[in-house]
């Protein structure tokens, strides 16, 4: 889809960073490969130089592109540089250059939380959250499962996007301008069973990484929950320590 809505709902800026964004994480632009000029842009969009730039400078600050002297601007990375710092990264044992990688929704919806989600995000008695619960595929292959949950009075403009397309970080960072300080995790060793095993895919007793994460902003306050598994013959787990 090219059209932008011109209605002035949304700013056209952040459609047209949007339309890239997709492009480039459903790798119609690989890394090192170029995105369109901003001329090109303005030709095809019909928006203005001001806008086309705005877009690129976005995608430029999130760390997804970089401006090459005569080449253009070329993609340099999948991934928006400001989440969460990490002391641990989960990198994939085999390349997915050659397949498209996407996230399919599986649940999002509002929820009364679970005891462990409530005690982390340090909720009042009856307080709502938003689940999002995704599975990242590799073609047509699981890969994880992602689920997030969120205290709906904080967010509530997530209920109105399309998660399976658009980045989360992404847009918690551009609507609520979230300023992510650290997050705590902890990692343990499981074994696939029920609905996780038929999410990702694979038979009960499939080894997995199960991390559990809650993400603070610059405030100290608990504003996320996060529930992942990984397959442990897809990914391994990276620590990086100062000694």
């Amino acid at each position: 889809m090219t059209s932008l809505d011109f209605s002035g709902r949304e700013q056209l800026y952040y459609q047209l960073y949007d339309r890239l964004f997709q492009k480039i994480i459903n790798g119609t632009y690989t890394i090192g490969e170029c995105i369109p000029s901003e001329s090109e842009l303005m030709k095809t969009y019909q928006v203005s130089r001001a806008t086309a730039r705005r877009s690129m400078e976005m995608l430029a600050n999130d760390g997804f592109v970089k401006k090459q002297r005569g080449l253009g601007t070329v993609v340099i990375s999948t991934h928006p540089k400001h989440s969460p710092q990490r002391v641990a990264k989960y990198s994939r044992k085999k390349s997915l250059e050659d397949v498209i990688a996407k996230k399919k929704v599986i649940e999002f919806k509002v929820v009364e939380p679970p005891e462990e989600v409530s005690e982390a995000l340090k909720l009042k008695p009856d307080t709502e959250v938003i689940c999002l619960n995704r599975v990242r595929y590799g073609d047509k292959e699981p890969y994880y499962l992602e689920i997030n949950y969120f205290e709906k009075e904080y967010v509530p403009a997530m209920l109105n996007r399309n998660f399976s397309e658009e980045s989360l970080r992404v847009f918690l960072d551009k609507t609520y301008n979230i300023q992510w300080s650290y997050a705590t995790q902890k990692i343990y060793s499981i074994t696939a069973a029920g609905t996780i095993a038929d999410l990702l895919k694979v038979e009960a007793g499939t080894p997995l990484l199960h991390i559990k994460r809650i993400s603070y902003d610059v405030k100290d306050i608990p504003r996320e929950y996060v529930d992942s598994y990984y397959l442990a013959d897809k990914y391994f787990l990276e620590i990086e320590l100062t000694i």
